[in-house]
């Protein structure tokens, strides 16, 4: 009997451990994602090639990155939400593309990226 139970706990304890274990590196990966995805930051159209259009110089289309809630994004700096292509109108951080009066964000209809679906 004693056995059984020592056996037993030891069994809830290292379940108990590979729980931990599990919730720590998933942890640890969500949060190695989310620091680098904070680095990533769409080109600024003064410094790059690429145009409003989303075309760069080798005409390749090129989509912006997904907009951020915890970016901070210059002004004419473009991001993708919704399944549309918005650019800053002025610096903004936090400002959901199209939901925030008044509106920090312009649509670019004639976006590449939206214009090929």
């Amino acid at each position: 009997m004693l056995m059984k139970s020592t056996f037993r706990s030891f069994h809830h304890t290292l379940a108990s451990l590979l729980l931990v274990l599990c919730i720590t590196a998933l942890g640890s990966a969500a949060n190695a994602q989310s620091s680098e995805t904070s680095q990533v930051k769409t080109p600024d159209p003064a410094t790059n090639s690429t145009s409003t259009s989303g075309e760069s110089a080798s005409g390749l289309c090129e989509r912006p990155e997904q907009w951020l809630w915890a970016e901070t994004y210059q002004e004419g700096e473009m991001a993708f939400h919704g399944s549309k292509v918005w650019k800053a109108v002025e610096e903004t951080s936090g400002d959901m593309p199209g939901m925030s009066e008044p509106s920090r964000w312009e649509l670019v209809d004639d976006h590449c990226s939206i214009v090929d679906q």
